[in-house]
C-alpha cells in the first residue's frame, strides 16, 4: 500500500473560528448593553431577553469550540497503521489497525444536502467520525481503510441522540 494522506478542508476550520469569534463577540456586546442600561425603565424585560440571548450565544460558541477541537485532524495511512495528526498542534497519534474494530458509512441528513461520513470504531469503544465536508479527498478514504484490512460494517442510518450527539449502530 502506498502512503496516503487526507486533505483537510481548512476553509471549514477558518469559518468555524470566525463564527466562534462572532458569537462570543455578540455575547460580550449583550453583556455590555445589559450593564450599560442597568437603570433603564424596561430593565427587567431587557435583562430577561439579554440573558436568554446570551445563553444562546454562549451555547453556539461552545458547539463551535467542540467542533474545532474534535474535528480538526488529518490522517496519514501507512502499511499497518494510521496516524491521526492534529491540524492545530501538529501532534501525531498512532492508531494501530489492530485497535480498530471496523468502520461504517453514514449520512448527515440536512434539508439542503446530505453529507456522507465514515465512522471508525475502536476496540476500546471510542469512535472517530470523518465527515465528507472536512476532507477534499473523502472518496478515497474508504478504499484506504479497506486496503489497511479494516473491516467495513456497512451503512448506518444517522439517528440523532441530541443536538451534539448521535446513536451509533455498531458499538
Amino acid at each position: 500500500m502506498k502512503h496516503f494522506r487526507t486533505q483537510f478542508n481548512y476553509i471549514i476550520l477558518v469559518g468555524r473560528f470566525i463564527f466562534t469569534i462572532f458569537f462570543a463577540g455578540l455575547s460580550v456586546l449583550m453583556l455590555y448593553l445589559i450593564i450599560e442600561n442597568f437603570m433603564a425603565k424596561d430593565y427587567l424585560a431587557m435583562m430577561i431577553f439579554g440573558i436568554i440571548f446570551n445563553l444562546i450565544m454562549i451555547y453556539f460558541t461552545y458547539l463551535l469550540i467542540i467542533a474545532i477541537i474534535k474535528q480538526s485532524y488529518n490522517f496519514t495511512f501507512e502499511e499497518g497503521s494510521i496516524y491521526k495528526i492534529s491540524v492545530l498542534s501538529r501532534q501525531k497519534e498512532l492508531l494501530k489497525t489492530t485497535e480498530i474494530k471496523g468502520f461504517s458509512t453514514s449520512e448527515y441528513p440536512l434539508k439542503i444536502w446530505n453529507f456522507k461520513s465514515l465512522i471508525l470504531y475502536f476496540q476500546n469503544g471510542k469512535k472517530i467520525e470523518l465527515p465528507q465536508f472536512l476532507y477534499f479527498n473523502f472518496k478515497e478514504i474508504e478504499n484506504k481503510l479497506i486496503e489497511n484490512s479494516i473491516r467495513k460494517f456497512g451503512h448506518e442510518k444517522h439517528k440523532w441522540k441530541s443536538i451534539t450527539s448521535r446513536h451509533y449502530e455498531f458499538e
